[in-house]
Order: structure tokens, then sequence, then C-alpha cells
């Protein structure tokens, strides 16, 4: 799948870049920003990689609640690394997004296997990539980034098929699947969210950010009449709450500025 999915954003994110030749600020980047931005693809690469490796070999909803590691990993990178802080306003958002997630994915099913130690492995990838994404947008700009960032990992993807020999049949009866996979993903979420990082401290947008199972339930609802659990309601209240706090207690921490 992402072997089709990061070529369509890269064919798409390098039409956009061609206006206003753009395109030339790919070949100025200078060794520092290829760097980063070398560094922060591949990582992210590992993480989608191994994560896909690792749900096959364990519970999927153990694997959905290990995954979410990766918050915890880029908030303590950003706070160690960058100096990275919370007013108490946001330090209260914080804790109940942190709070919803539990409620959201916590299972009580344990198994340290294999496929758990790669999981959590994927989920400290993914979270030091956004780690290392936070600086390279300090280089380059999000649009540029995610451009290169698609091209490369359209490459790695398919020299990893070429290696493991995966199959594609049954890739033309959800065609139309994989276009809004690569038009929600790789072509408008990821420059948005390398934009929020540009502005905002890498913590706080990882911890926005967790509201993705939010919608993905909500859709869920309205496209496909599936209703969440009880619990789930209540954790997806909590993050929603604390991503409005940490929102309103920064522009408070601004404004003040």
């Amino acid at each position: 799948m992402n072997a089709l999915v990061f070529p369509i954003g890269s064919v798409v994110l390098g039409l956009t870049i061609i206006p206003q030749n753009r395109w030339k600020r790919v070949f100025a980047l200078n060794r520092k920003a290829w760097a980063w931005t070398l560094t922060f693809t591949v990582l992210a690469f590992v993480a989608i990689w191994t994560y896909w490796i690792g749900i096959k070999m364990m519970d999927p909803t153990l694997a959905s609640f290990l995954n979410r590691t990766e918050t915890l990993v880029t908030i303590f990178l950003g706070f160690v690394i960058l100096g990275e802080r919370f007013s108490k306003r946001e330090g209260l958002g914080a804790i109940l997004v942190l709070v919803g997630i539990v409620l959201m994915k916590f299972t009580l099913r344990v198994e340290y296997s294999t496929g758990f130690w790669v999981v959590l492995f994927s989920a400290i990838c993914f979270g030091t990539a956004e780690f290392i994404a936070k600086i390279a947008v300090r280089y380059v700009d999000p649009l540029t980034l995610s451009f290169v960032r698609n091209l490369v990992s359209a490459m790695m993807f398919w020299v990893a098929v070429a290696f493991v020999g995966t199959s594609f049949s049954g890739v033309g009866s959800v065609f139309w699947g994989v276009i809004i996979i690569a038009i929600m993903g790789p072509i408008l979420t990821r420059p948005i969210y390398l934009a929020a990082l540009k502005h905002i401290e890498v913590s706080k947008v990882a911890l926005i950010n967790q509201s993705q199972p939010v919608f993905v339930a909500i859709m869920a609802l309205v496209a496909l009449n599936q209703t969440p659990a009880p619990r789930e309601i209540i954790g997806g209240l909590f993050v929603i709450g604390g991503c409005l706090v940490i929102i309103l207690g920064r522009k408070k921490a601004v404004t003040k500025a």
C-alpha cells in the first residue's frame, strides 16, 4: 500500500512546487538541511515498516495502544533537547489528552512477544522522527520537506517491495481507497502537520495530533454506522477537551508575551 501511496504523493506534491520555480528550493538545500530531511525520512520509513511487521505478530488492540508511546517519546525529546515546557494550563491539557488516550486505547491484554518489541521499536522511531522533523523545518520549508520525504520514501518502499517480493494482487478493487489515502495522508495532512511544527512546539503538536482517533470514530459512526464503546466516547471527550485547553493555554501565553 505504501509503495503506491508515496509515489502518488510525490507526483502531486511535485506538481505543486513547479509554479514560481519552487522546485529550485530542493537543489538549494544545504548539507545540514539534507541531513535532517533524510534522517526524518529514514526514521519514518523504518517506523511504518516495522509497525506493519509487528502488528501481524500480536493483538492489533495492544499494538494500537503500544503505538501511542510515540507521543511520550516526542514529548521527552522536546523537553530534554529543545527545552520545551508547558504552562500550567497547557500541562492540564496534556494530562487530559494522555488520560483520554489511555481510556480509548488501553487493553489488559499483555504479551511480551517479538511483535510487542517490534511495535515498541516502531513507536520509538515514530516519536523520534517527529522530533527530527521539528528540527528539519528550521532548514526546509514544509512543502519542500514533504515532497522530498515522499519521493525518498517511495524509492525506499519500492526497494523493500522488490526485496521481500510483495504481491499487488487485489489492488484494483481498492484503487480509489489508495487514491483517497494518498490525498488525505502525504498530500494534505503531512504538509499541514509540518507547517504546524514550524510554528508550534513539537511536544504540543504531538499531543494535539492524538485527536486523530476521535475523528476516525466519528467517520466510522457516520459512514459505517459503527458506534464507539462508552469508554471510547469518554476518552475522546478527554482528548478533545485536552487539545482545546492546550490551544487556549498557548494562545493566552502568546498574548501575554
